[in-house]
């Protein structure tokens, strides 16, 4: 009889556990499943540590996918600091919530996210520096990524010279109206050293009125096309610092020129090659001579009068 009690006992017991863990709360999962998060291999996309040039943007593509629990946000940091999200573009689009970006709707189940990263602009040739990538989920598990960038030099050959030239009008005073590109020398329009020479006065323009041509082109076999500056996307002379950078232009983004005359005071003609044709203060243009390629920009355009000290102020790259 004793027995037979303590059995009926002991199958209580298992009852009543058996019914507070059927209605009691769910139970708590000892080693959740956490999220995961990872570089995907795509073409144009960079996904182990690599170089990045000077001031170029970079892309990544990012996977993230749920373990038990959905997905809550992404934090992406740039060494220990939170990148900031106007340098952040994700699948071409700004992003206008803070970082960590909070994920919603179908995303907190799994995406995958094209991210681009704008450097800060204080990066120095030679540095490393890491961005991580962080997931967490609803339950606040965690998975991360991270890609160390080093900042590379742009490569190329660096440019000899950055210089100032002046060309003055070729009708003012003997050996004025050419110009030495090589060093920004001033010198005479029929002087074998010139590369570029200014096309003179409209002999026809009567005086006091203005009658400087404001034009030049090329002599002494040098070459010269005008930069066209719509086939070239946010381009600038001054982030010009390869010479490999000016023969493509040269060759590439060109609108050539056709020949002319220049004009003396007493309208004796002198053929010019490559006339530049009317010219406005921010022109580019690209000069080929002595084995050089001369990137110049027309900075200054000064009419001076009756003196004829008008004159060009360039700068120039080689």
């Amino acid at each position: 009889m004793k027995n037979f009690v303590l059995k009926l006992t002991g199958l209580g017991l298992v009852m009543v556990a058996l019914f507070f863990t059927a209605c009691g709360e769910d139970p708590i999962v000892v080693d959740p499943l956490g999220p995961e998060i990872s570089f995907v291999a795509d073409p144009g996309f960079l996904n182990a540590d690599s170089e990045v040039i000077l001031g170029e943007t970079f892309s990544v593509k990012i996977r993230m996918s749920k373990g038990d629990a959905q997905l809550g946000n992404l934090l992406i940091e740039e060494g220990t600091s939170k990148l900031a999200t106007s340098r952040i573009t994700i699948d071409g689009g700004a992003v206008t919530t803070q970082n960590a970006l909070v994920l919603f709707g179908t995303d907190k189940d799994g995406v995958t996210y094209s991210i681009d990263i704008t450097p800060s602009g204080t990066e120095a040739v030679g540095d490393f520096t890491t961005y991580t990538f962080t997931v967490t989920d609803d339950s606040g598990e965690t998975d991360a990524v991270d890609i160390v960038i080093e900042t590379t030099e742009e490569p190329g050959t660096p440019l000899s010279e950055t210089l100032t030239g002046v060309l003055l009008n070729q009708a003012g005073p003997a050996g004025t109206g050419g110009l030495k590109l090589a060093d920004g020398t001033g010198t005479g329009s029929a002087d074998a050293i010139a590369e570029i020479r200014d096309l003179g006065i409209d002999c026809t323009v009567v005086l006091p009125a203005e009658n400087w041509r404001a034009q030049f082109g090329t002599v002494n076999g040098a070459n010269m096309v005008k930069v066209d500056v719509s086939q070239l996307e946010n381009f600038s002379f001054d982030d010009v610092t390869k010479k490999e950078v000016i023969t493509d232009i040269y060759t590439d983004n060109s609108i050539a020129l056709t020949d002319g005359v220049s004009q003396s005071p007493t309208c004796v003609e002198t053929a010019v090659t490559d006339v530049s044709g009317d010219v406005a203060v921010g022109d580019l243009f690209v000069v080929f001579a002595n084995n050089n390629y001369y990137l110049i920009r027309v900075d200054e355009i000064n009419y001076v009068g009756s003196s004829n000290g008008d004159n060009f102020v360039f700068s120039i790259k080689y």
